[in-house]
């Protein structure tokens, strides 16, 4: 017989009371530690809700694009590059010109962007965007 008994000898444990609490302060820290990066998109200007305003077709220009990235100009093909230029030239002869641009549904949105920054680069007062 052994004169030291092993009396209330526990095993070593961890408590886990706590352990909820450092896991819900953890996923706090993250959240609010991690910025999370936002597209802002296009910054385009809608008008007024109103009805519909009559234009005299002398001031419109129609871009269209079509599903393989082709770009038409008054129905004359031009290069995306060329845009601006031949828009710059429009607008000093007429102050007053519109562009509306339509694009068939299978145009890829890349080709349907880069038309839109050349008319941006071109200052363009009114960009119509036709469905």
């Amino acid at each position: 017989m052994s004169l030291l008994k092993n009396k209330g000898i526990r095993e070593a444990e961890v408590p886990s009371g706590s352990l909820a609490d450092i896991a819900f302060l953890i996923l706090v820290f993250f959240m609010v530690a991690t910025t999370i990066d936002m597209d802002k998109g296009i910054g385009v200007v809608l008008p007024a809700e109103g009805g519909e305003i009559e234009m005299s077709s002398k001031n419109i220009t129609n871009i269209l694009i079509d599903a393989r990235g082709s770009v038409l100009m008054d129905n004359k093909e031009v290069d995306i590059q060329d845009i601006k230029g031949l828009v710059v030239d429009l607008q000093m002869k007429n102050p007053k010109m519109v562009f509306s641009v339509k694009a068939h549904p299978r145009t890829k949105y890349k080709v349907y962007i880069e038309v839109l920054d050349q008319l941006k680069q071109a200052k363009t007062r009114v960009i119509s965007i036709a469905e």
